[in-house]
């Protein structure tokens, strides 16, 4: 099962890099020149109860992605999105994003796409956010998904390297990476070298291990 998930997941990341246009805190190790990165993943928070699931991600990307090898209008990014588990009939879902001394409060109002997404400024850790929506109310405690883990630029690095035989001298292609997961617990980052066109390299790394899993 979980190689059918992975399969999915990684086939719908390489169909959206190969066409699409979309619209739109761990130190990182070793950087790499942000010029020509289009997006890339800082930190990543998760977490769900049988109701909800949660996710914050804070990083770098472009205002409106446009997969063209080029990458423009780079900026910083938090994001909250909540997916109901149970029942997708809400109007909007609110939240308070706790940290030690701090916290955040919000609404989401459902995107034409049935999502609960949006972005915030978000200052501090967060450890838990309770989610309200209709007449349900819970708490969520949030996992650091990338402690002890590789930063995207370790994982670009890698990934330089495992298509050291195609990237050549002064190709300086668009850099795409993203963290992904098709069940919620197991995590991979997406790393793709984006040329014009469809013309693109892909691949997908364990964080932890920095092994890569598959590529294209």
């Amino acid at each position: 099962m979980k190689r059918k998930i992975l399969l999915c997941v990684i086939a719908t990341v390489l169909l959206i890099c190969a066409f699409g246009v979309l619209t739109a805190c761990n130190a990182i190790k070793n950087e790499e020149p942000k010029s020509n990165v289009s997006r890339e993943t800082a930190s990543y928070f998760a977490g769900e109860s049988e109701e909800f699931a949660v996710s914050i991600e804070s990083g770098r990307r472009e205002k409106n992605f446009i997969a063209d090898g080029k990458a423009t209008d780079v900026s910083d990014f938090t994001q909250i999105t909540v997916t109901p588990l149970k029942s997708n009939e809400f109007e909007c879902v609110e939240f308070v994003i706790s940290g030690e001394n701090d916290s955040l409060t919000g609404k989401i109002e459902k995107s034409d796409f049935g999502e609960y997404t949006t972005s915030i400024e978000l200052n501090f850790e967060p450890k838990t956010v309770t989610v309200a929506a209709g007449d349900r109310t819970c708490e969520i405690d949030l996992a650091n998904i990338l402690a002890d883990s590789l930063s995207s630029s370790d994982a670009v690095n890698i990934a330089k390297e495992e298509f050291k035989d195609r990237l050549s001298d002064g190709d300086e292609r668009e850099i795409y990476v993203k963290l992904i997961t098709g069940d919620r617990t197991t995590y991979y980052y997406y790393v793709s070298f984006i040329g014009e066109g469809v013309d693109y390299y892909a691949m997908l790394i364990d964080p932890k291990t920095g092994d890569v899993i598959t590529k294209k």
